[in-house]
């Protein structure tokens, strides 16, 4: 009998535990069930007079071909489309900082306007 080989995982799959640190899982059922119960956004913060978001949230998938997961990711919308960026984070700790340099940084340019 000849043996099937298995596919290569194209993705690793994480959810968070209590502490939310990320863990990964293998059932990309449960990993769908715990996505959709649970809150991903940790942090959005609305520059209003200018119209600039900037969120944090959880990915919960990283690409299986990187040693480092990068599951976090902060997002900044609304600037010019040039300006719109994401940056991937590893903890949640690392993103929190980047989210608030993130904020500091378009407020220093949006005050030099």
């Amino acid at each position: 009998m000849k043996s099937r080989s298995v596919p290569p995982r194209r993705e690793r799959l994480y959810v968070l535990d209590e502490k939310n640190r990320p863990v990964e899982v293998f059932d990309r059922g449960e990993w769908s069930r715990w996505m959709s119960e649970n809150e991903l956004m940790f942090r959005r913060t609305l520059l209003e007079e200018s119209g600039v978001t900037v969120t944090t949230r959880f990915r919960g998938v990283s690409e299986a071909s990187t040693e480092e997961a990068l599951l976090f990711v902060t997002r900044v919308a609304g600037l010019q489309a040039r300006d719109n960026q994401s940056y991937a984070a590893r903890t949640l700790v690392e993103a929190m900082e980047l989210h608030e340099r993130i904020v500091q940084k378009i407020l220093r340019r949006l005050i030099e306007r």
